[in-house]
C-alpha cells in the first residue's frame, strides 16, 4: 500500500476516533478503572522511581540517543553499499522520528485539554471537558492546559517510521508491532498515572503514523504513470 493510501485511511481513523471520543463518554468510562475514589490514588504513582526511570525517563532518552546514532551513521557511513540500499527508510527515520512529536507537541499547546488529574472528577479544581468544548466562564483555567494529544507517547509512536526500513512485509510488520508496544507502553504508563486519557493516546499515534507517510510520500519516488501505463497496454506473455 502507498503511503498516499495510508495518509486517506489514517485520515478517516482520526476523524472517527475525534467523533467517537466528542461524542460518547468512552474517555472518562476508561479512566475510571485507573483511578480509585476512596484512596484518591491512580493505578500507578509517578513517585515511583524505577518505573518512572523505565517508562518515562529511559524510554525518552534512549529515543534521542536512537536519532543520534542513526544520524552520525547516516553522515559518516553514507558511501556505505549497504546503507545506500536502506537509504530512503533511514532518511524517513530521521525526518518523522522528531516531526511526528513536534506537531504533536504543537497541538498540546493548542487545544487547551486538562489532564486527568486536574478534573474534579478525579480531587482537582477543572470540569471534563472534551476538545471541541469551552470551559464554563466561572471555571477557566488559570494556564493553557497541555494534555491532548499525548506528548510522552508520541515519542514511541514515532516509532512508526521504522516501517519504512525494512525491505520484506513480515520485518515491516514487526517493526510496526515493536512501535505499537513501545508508545502504548509510554503511554499506558501517563494514562495510568491520570496524566492522560485513551482519546490523547490513540490520536497521538494516528497522528504519528499520518506524519510518517506524509514524510514517506515526499521521501520515496511516486510511480511513473507513463511506464505503467505503458506495461498495461502491453503485458508480458507467458
Amino acid at each position: 500500500m502507498s503511503p498516499a493510501k495510508h495518509i486517506a485511511i489514517s485520515i478517516v481513523v482520526l476523524i472517527t476516533l475525534m467523533l467517537c471520543f466528542e461524542l460518547t463518554n468512552l474517555d472518562p468510562w476508561v479512566q475510571n478503572f485507573l483511578y480509585d475514589r476512596q484512596s484518591g490514588e491512580w493505578v500507578l504513582s509517578t513517585s515511583n522511581s524505577l518505573l518512572h526511570l523505565l517508562v518515562y525517563d529511559g524510554p525518552k532518552k534512549l529515543l534521542v540517543l536512537f536519532e543520534l546514532l542513526l544520524l552520525i551513521l547516516a553522515i559518516f557511513c553514507h558511501k556505505s553499499p549497504l546503507l545506500k540500499s536502506y537509504q530512503q527508510g533511514v532518511l524517513i527515520i530521521l525526518i518523522a522520528l522528531p516531526l511526528g512529536p513536534a506537531l504533536v507537541s504543537f497541538l498540546k499547546s493548542s487545544t487547551n485539554v486538562a489532564c486527568p488529574y486536574a478534573l474534579t472528577e478525579y480531587g482537582g479544581k477543572l470540569p471534563y471537558i472534551r476538545v471541541f468544548e469551552a470551559y464554563p466562564q466561572d471555571n477557566q483555567p488559570q494556564k493553557q492546559q497541555r494534555c491532548f494529544p499525548a506528548g510522552h507517547a508520541s515519542g514511541g509512536f514515532a516509532l512508526l517510521a521504522l516501517f519504512y526500513l525494512p525491505k520484506t512485509r513480515r520485518n515491516k510488520y514487526k517493526m510496526v508491532a515493536t512501535a505499537l508496544t513501545v508508545g502504548s507502553l509510554m503511554g499506558g504508563y501517563k494514562m495510568m498515572v491520570g496524566h492522560h486519557f485513551l482519546s490523547h493516546t490513540l490520536i497521538s499515534m494516528v497522528v504519528c503514523w499520518l506524519v510518517v507517510n506524509i514524510v514517506a510520500l515526499l521521501v520515496l519516488p511516486w510511480p511513473n504513470k507513463d511506464q505503467s501505463t505503458h506495461e498495461c497496454a502491453h503485458p508480458e506473455t507467458s
